[in-house]
């Protein structure tokens, strides 16, 4: 075996290759299976990337997870059972996901959007894993080469069988995808196949991976239809995919060397200047090497031969954070040398995505494992707090994270987005780096009130990193004020009655709806809760559940927040006025407003979904307070005016509507078409130019529930000075709505 490569032990340069010895297996991980007696089930093939590294078909992955077999959103954390053919012996292991390139529509490849019903062909559709421990004896990836017309191949079903083995012919290679021609005797390719190499007969190398088989459609058979026919993705666009989506360390081992002359590289000539420096002899370089191999987890012989430095340097050059895990291991011996290579890291734009060692990003995503469930939900909360610009999706969505499962594959995605980015900008001694932002953010969640042990072991690493990279002392100090300063003055999200309200008949306040009640005590769990029978309940009946269930939450949450309502509505109820509703009171007690006690506000999904306009709902949401509010008037009287204002501006996020009363509501559903999560207007029968309806989103755009409610509280007291009666529209995409507000309709797909 070489220094830092992969390579089958004993086999020499001349070895004929075996796609079998790199193949893998991919099981079904439905439980289900296996309770019904009958295993585990084939759902597609994979190829061995890396001696660690599997490299398949992302709809494999949602077949074996249980999921629509083109389903576009990231699965979360999974584990997937895999077996090797090519083993030795006969053995299974794990593999965890860890690189997502999701199916996309291929008319539309820069936007990244899904697959439509009916595709015939797609882009994208690759995911990787990692094992979760070493792989068995015989296992080998294979290499590659392109993929190019008029080749021999062959590829095997998941399993590896011999009877199972398909010979064709790539009749053409075109745009990224090779067509397959089966032969007309023998297997054929089809489901099962998917995500395994297609092997070149000629070249001994791998030239693709299956994707999809080509049928015939709907209709009646047309003996002329081609038949045995498959699709497949081209080495060639693999490795774009790959190296787009984070993974070029994958392929350095994956096609073989072509000698050739190098163009001067300038990263390449410091790294041989610090290896030089730092590693002056073989005895410095016996006592770091197999350490430095181990941190990478790269494979070392350990036969007492040494790397040479050109080994060395390329390893640095291709491998994910080998750069600060040689500093790391030089650290304790050599710091002079080990700060040079972590400022290397931290400011050569090649290696600023990843400037943690293995091992500092390991005990990082473990201690963030060990956040209680209260603080993992609350850290998209403090990472949107710890930065004025917006963040990435997967920073700031914060759904479903009280699954242990779900956060885990959360704090992957929170690491790697953070560590990419630059820090705060903010002032720090001559001589000495900035704060980066994963430091300031990891000050922001150890602040968050998590038990005191979690909360001094994520600031000890902070510690330890700022140490590393030469930080201040006092500069993160400040940072960590910051963090403390702002815990102090936050609180968790509120608890909320969540009521969906849907087949309105009738007119006014004998309205009738099927009334759906769920509770959220502000964890983010949606729990059913008891309404008043099956019966449709006119909004007075409605207000009287309302209440009885925000009494419970009100009492449960005594000196915490203070419970909120969503009401979840048609875009023809967007003026349903029950905040302004009473529930009669017992005895001599007032009667209680819902809209003057507690914040009300509306959600509209059904608009958004149908208009499709979930990223720019996001991407508005993530820039709320960034901006102030767009104004409309009376001159907004038409769609195509309302929609080009608003698609001028992307990062708006807040419209007041002051259209003439009467056309407030339609004015609203043309906004919420557009994506605009925050949306507030006066139901009331006031001119356009009104001076009476003066409510401007405060200066924390983040209060204005709570400012409507108190506004509401005043026109309640003097309904003569504040005449408005406000309607907001406040749609968090970090709080989840009820699944029968998140149907759509199921699509059937036949590709494999």
């Amino acid at each position: 075996m070489r220094w830092f490569g992969a390579g089958a032990e004993g086999a020499g340069e001349d070895a004929t290759p075996d796609e079998r010895a790199g193949l893998v297996t991919v099981y079904d991980a439905d439980p289900r299976t296996a309770a019904t007696g009958s295993g585990v089930r084939t759902v597609g093939a994979g190829v061995c990337l890396t001696s660690r590294h599997v490299l398949t078909c992302a709809h494999v992955v949602n077949l074996a997870a249980g999921r629509d077999r083109l389903e576009h959103s990231h699965p979360g954390a999974v584990e997937l059972t895999l077996g090797f053919p090519g083993a030795a012996h006969e053995a299974r292991g794990t593999a965890r996901l860890t690189h997502w390139i999701p199916p996309r529509d291929e008319q539309f490849p820069e936007r990244h959007c899904p697959v439509p019903p009916g595709a015939r062909r797609w882009r994208g559709d690759l995911a990787v894993l990692e094992l979760t421990g070493d792989p068995p004896p015989g296992v080998t990836p294979p290499r590659w080469t392109a993929m190019t017309g008029d080749r021999t191949v062959r590829a095997r079903y998941g399993t590896g069988d011999p009877e199972h083995t398909a010979y064709g012919r790539i009749v053409s290679c075109e745009g990224g995808i090779g067509y397959v021609h089966g032969r007309p005797t023998g297997a054929a390719i089809r489901g099962g196949y998917s995500g395994g190499p297609v092997w070149s007969v000629g070249d001994h190398r791998a030239v693709g991976l299956v994707a999809a088989m080509v049928t015939h459609g709907t209709g009646p058979y047309d003996p002329t239809m081609t038949t045995r026919l498959s699709w497949s993705f081209s080495w060639q666009v693999i490795k774009e995919e790959l190296i787009a989506a984070g993974a070029r360390a994958l392929l350095a081992d994956c096609t073989d060397p072509v000698p050739q002359q190098r163009t001067p590289d300038r990263l390449r000539e410091d790294l041989r200047v610090l290896l030089d420096r730092a590693l002056p002899d073989e005895a410095h370089i016996r006592k770091h090497a197999a350490r430095f191999a181990e941190r990478c987890r790269l494979p070392h012989p350990e036969d007492g031969s040494l790397p040479t430095l050109e080994e060395w340097t390329e390893v640095l050059l291709t491998v994910d954070r080998a750069v600060p895990a040689l500093a790391e291991v030089l650290a304790p011996y050599d710091p002079v040398n080990a700060r040079a290579l972590r400022d290397l890291a931290r400011l050569t734009p090649r290696l600023t995505d990843r400037w943690m060692s293995p091992w500092e990003e390991q005990a990082l995503l473990q201690l963030l494992g060990t956040l209680p469930d209260d603080v993992r939900r609350r850290v998209p909360e403090a990472t949107r707090s710890a930065f004025p610009y917006p963040l990435p999706d997967e920073v700031v969505d914060g759904t479903g994270l009280s699954d242990p499962k779900v956060f885990a594959a959360y704090a992957r995605h929170w690491v790697t987005a953070l560590e990419s980015r630059a820090g705060d900008g903010r002032q720090v001694p001559a001589g000495t780096p900035g704060v980066p932002a994963l430091l300031r953010a990891v000050e922001f969640v150890a602040a968050l009130g998590s038990p005191l042990a979690q909360r001094t072991e994520l600031r000890l690493w902070n510690e330890r990193m700022a140490g590393h990279l030469g930080i201040d002392a006092g500069t993160l100090a400040d940072r960590r004020a910051d963090a403390d300063q702002w815990a102090q003055s936050a609180v968790s999200a509120p608890p909320r009655l969540v009521v969906e309200l849907t087949g309105g008949t009738g007119h006014g306040r004998t309205r009738r709806y099927d009334v759906g009640f769920w509770t959220d005590v502000g964890d983010g769990r949606l729990q059913p809760a008891a309404g008043a029978g099956a019966d449709p309940l006119t909004p007075a009946e409605i207000v009287k559940v309302l209440h009885k269930h925000l009494d419970r939450l009100a009492g449960a949450s005594v000196g915490q927040a203070w419970p909120a309502v969503e009401l979840i509505v048609e875009h023809g109820d967007l003026e349903i006025d029950l905040d302004s509703l009473d529930a009669a009171g017992e005895g001599p007690l007032p009667p209680k407003v819902v809209g003057t006690r507690y914040p009300m506000v509306l959600r509209c999904p059904s608009i958004r979904r149908l208009a499709d306009s979930d990223g720019v709902w996001r991407r508005r949401w993530r820039a709320l307070g960034k901006k102030g509010a767009v104004r409309l008037d009376a001159a907004h009287d038409d769609p195509g005016r309302v929609a080009g204002l608003l698609d001028e501006d992307l990062d708006a996020s807040v419209v007041v509507i002051g259209t003439p009363h009467g056309t407030r509501a339609r004015t609203a559903t043309w906004c919420l078409a557009c994506g605009v999560p925050v949306l507030l207007w006066d139901r009331g029968e006031h001119p356009a130019d009104s001076r009476l309806f003066a409510l401007d989103p405060p200066s924390r755009v983040h209060q204005l529930p709570d400012a409507v409610r108190e506004y509401r509280a005043k026109a309640r007291r003097s309904p003569d000075e504040y005449r408005a009666r406000p309607v907001l529209v406040w749609d968090d995409p970090g709080r989840p709505l009820p699944l029968t507000a998140q149907l759509t309709d199921p699509s059937e797909r036949a590709e494999l």
